[in-house]
Formats: C-alpha cells, sequence, structure tokens
C-alpha cells in the first residue's frame, strides 16, 4: 500500500501537535519558543496573516515536528502487526494479501481523520507489487508493468542516501514478502509530484 497525507505541512493541528511535544519536552521555555515557531506570520503580497493550523515549510524544525506528530501512527501499525516504512508523510506498508493491505489502509485512514488530516486520495492506494511498478522517495520497485516514465520523479543527488537507506529497509521486507502467492503493498506515489 502507498500513501500520503493531502497537504499535511499545511493541515497539522497545531493544538495537538503541542500537546505531542509536551509529552516529550517539559522546558517551558522551549514549549514557549515551539509556540512562537508554529505562530509566526506570513507575509503574502505586502499582506501579513497567521495560518490556524500547519507547520511552517522549509524551516529546520518543520520536519522534525511533522514526524514527531505522526509517530503515533507508527507505533499503531507496528502493534497492529503491520510493516511501515516512512518519510514524514510518504509511506509504504507491506502486506501479505488483498485483504491485509484493505485493513491497513482503512487503519491508517481512521488515525489520520481522527488526527486532522487527511490522505490524497489519487496517491494513496493498493498496489500488488508483483504486477505494478511503484516509486517511493525517488526509488523504483519494478513489477511487471513498469512505472510510466513521465510519472517518475528524476533523483536529486540528496536523495541518493535517502533511496539507499530506504531501499535497504524495503527490499529484505519485499523478498521476504514475495515468496507469498499474493502480495500487495500499500505504497506512496507523492514523490511524482515534483516536489524538490
Amino acid at each position: 500500500m502507498l500513501g500520503t497525507s493531502s497537504g499535511y505541512f499545511d493541515t497539522i493541528p497545531k493544538d495537538r501537535l503541542l500537546e505531542i511535544v509536551k509529552e516529550k519536552i517539559s522546558d517551558h521555555r522551549v514549549l514557549g519558543l515551539i509556540q512562537q515557531f508554529l505562530d509566526q506570520g506570513i507575509m503574502e503580497e505586502l499582506r501579513t496573516w497567521t495560518p490556524e493550523a500547519g507547520v511552517p515549510q522549509g524551516a529546520v524544525l518543520s520536519p522534525v515536528l511533522a514526524n514527531a506528530y505522526l509517530n503515533p501512527l507508527d507505533h499503531l501499525m507496528a502493534e497492529s502487526g503491520f510493516q511501515m516504512v516512512r518519510y514524514a508523510d510518504d509511506f509504504v506498508i507491506l502486506c501479505r494479501s488483498p485483504e491485509e493491505a484493505e485493513a491497513a489502509l482503512t487503519k491508517v485512514r481512521e488515525w489520520v481523520e481522527s488526527q486532522g488530516l487527511t490522505l490524497h486520495p489519487e496517491k494513496t492506494h493498493i498496489v500488488d507489487m508483483r504486477e505494478t511498478s511503484f516509486s517511493f522517495l525517488g526509488y523504483s520497485f519494478p513489477g511487471k508493468k513498469p512505472f510510466p516514465a513521465n510519472l517518475c520523479a528524476s533523483r536529486a543527488p540528496w536523495r541518493s542516501s535517502l533511496a539507499t537507506r530506504c531501499t535497504s529497509q524495503i527490499a529484505p521486507l519485499a523478498e521476504a514478502h514475495s515468496q507469498l502467492s499474493s502480495r500487495c503493498c500499500v505504497a506512496d506515489r507523492s514523490n511524482q509530484r515534483g516536489r524538490a
């Protein structure tokens, strides 16, 4: 199964995010700085406004906070017996059957919606890895049906080490699952949306 959330960085509920941060950080000065970071205004065409949700994109702290917000999902999926690989809001869940993939998708969808987020409807889907190719974080996983070349993201130089790390985690899991007659994967195609 491939998955990603829709507009993730822009839709993270700030109050819920701060509650998660408070579980790990008790220093009120640090929490105050994080609150200021989240409440900073945005200037657009000489007009300033403060978003009600989301984390500022492009800042060093944003990916840390975004990953902290999804950390409970990692634990939920592991406790439920699913093997999930996630980078920010992009993820792959390896499953043994279409039914297991449907169960994983349902569990993710319920959790995501309960946290004030939504899954991207076109980029979150079930893929049979034996039949259909897919890409995850710039690395292609070939199936019998090749992934359309015009949708494949070109690899940026910084992605090569990330793809190697990701592949080293996914490949052994996929190999173990390849022995099964029916194999599905919940996966994400968000890297085709052209983000750097």
